[in-house]
């Protein structure tokens, strides 16, 4: 299953790590969040491509927009 949020500010789960991955068929960039090690894993888009893994990194960057 993926969990997808659309808009607001994205909270990791306590102790999760966050993983990046790639699809080549169709370009998406994806984040998995767990607290298990994620081996292999899927485009949540293309439904069978396999990800390429990108890297690991603490926490989503959230983009603020504010006024200057």
């Amino acid at each position: 299953m993926t969990g997808l949020t659309i808009a607001g500010a994205v909270t990791p789960f306590p102790g999760a790590d966050t993983t990046l991955w790639f699809c080549k068929h169709c370009n998406a960039l994806i984040s998995i969040q767990s607290h298990y090690s994620v081996a292999e894993a899927y485009c949540p888009t293309c439904l069978q491509t396999p990800l390429e893994f990108c890297g690991t990194f603490n926490g989503i960057p959230v983009l603020h927009i504010g006024n200057a």
